[in-house]
């Protein structure tokens, strides 16, 4: 039971049961006054009490007990979080919670909230990569847009150097786009007894639609002729009791190579492979060169020398006249053979003399 002090200055000594409610109360209300103060000094001395105003003295208990029904207690303020009365002088102090224990020991912002900050700093983090990585990105375009547009201009320049450069020089007209020989056999040509003794290019062999262009062909200047590669045919040499034979041969088998002697039919092959070499001379211009192979029987010998110096041995096999459209026998086949081709008859030349001959051997180079 509480102490009270009656109106003499007595402690009042009487049972619980004897008290009125007034007293009970302001016997409550002093005890838990003392508790809060308690427990006030020792959060005070933990550093964990929270600032508060001044406190105000508690008078003592009066001397003179007053008449039961005139004892005041202090204010009681109620918390609605743990529902314990307090006073107007207490210092509100922090309740147990997530940044504190019960004994006092501090604890970690909420995980709540933690979290929350983490993912803001990360979206900000990711944020300040993607502006980095599109300006970098930006960058980059630019530059290579920019290289784009230098690379053109530079090509652009350079054709109009090119243009510009044209303008003032003769250059050589390159080859057609197409092959008279996709139409009529090479080595045509108007019979001198028909011109007067000139020599012509027969363009009646050549269909209509074409005849400029073979034309143009014939007139316009030539580029000069790649360097024979070692396999090569250089030298083609034919002895028998009716045709003698010892030429030169040359790549190409236009009218401008054929003035110089025999030619090698472009893109058909060099001496010892499995495929048709076709060599082309004149019979009654230039020499004459291809004038006597209409007397070749088979098993005469045609001899072909490779730029390497070596020498091949083709066999005759065959021998016929064809039209000059019979581009056939220009036929690369699959067969180590040679084919010789000049105009027929001797000077009227309006049908080709055809000779094939079969490998036979190859010798040293000599």
């Amino acid at each position: 039971m509480q102490e009270l002090w009656n109106n003499e200055g007595m402690r009042d000594k009487r049972p619980v049961d004897d008290l009125s409610i007034a007293e009970l109360e302001r016997i409550l209300a002093i005890r838990k006054r003392a508790l809060r103060q308690e427990r006030l000094r020792q959060l005070e001395q933990q550093g964990r009490r929270v600032a508060a105003p001044i406190e105000r003295a508690v008078e003592p208990p009066s001397e003179t007990f007053a008449q039961p029904h005139a004892v005041e207690a202090p204010p009681a303020v109620y918390d609605r979080a743990d529902d314990v009365p307090r006073f107007e002088d207490e210092a509100v102090v922090a309740p147990p919670g997530p940044t504190s224990t019960a004994n006092g020991t501090s604890l970690a912002p909420p995980t709540r909230r933690r979290f929350f900050d983490r993912a803001l700093l990360a979206v900000e983090m990711l944020g300040v990569v993607g502006i980095v990585a599109i300006l970098l990105l930006g960058s980059y375009l630019i530059m290579a847009e920019n290289s784009k547009i230098e690379a053109l201009e530079q090509k652009s320049a350079d054709i109009q150097r090119e243009a510009d450069a044209m303008r003032v020089t003769s250059t050589p007209r390159p080859d057609l786009s197409i092959r008279l020989s996709d139409y009529v056999l090479p080595g045509g040509h108007y019979s001198p007894d028909t011109t007067g003794g000139e020599y012509a290019f027969n363009l009646d062999e050549v269909p209509e639609s074409l005849r400029p262009v073979a034309l143009a062909q014939l007139t316009a200047p030539r580029a000069e002729r790649a360097t024979p590669q070692p396999s090569s045919p250089v030298r083609i040499v034919i002895n028998t009791a009716r045709v003698q034979v010892d030429a030169s041969i040359y790549e190409g088998d236009d009218w401008e190579q054929l003035l110089r002697g025999v030619g090698h039919y472009a893109g058909s092959a060099n001496p010892g492979e499995p495929r048709n070499m076709v060599l082309v001379a004149h019979n009654d211009i230039y020499g004459e060169i291809f004038r006597d192979i209409q007397y070749l029987e088979p098993g005469d010998e045609i001899r072909i020398q490779a730029n390497n110096h070596r020498w091949y041995s083709y066999v005759v096999y065959d021998k016929f006249v064809v039209d000059p459209s019979d581009v056939w026998v220009l036929a690369a086949g699959n067969e180590p053979i040679v084919t010789l081709i000049t105009c027929h008859p001797y000077r009227v030349d309006t049908q080709r003399m055809i000779v094939v001959g079969r490998l036979q051997a190859s010798g040293p180079a000599s």
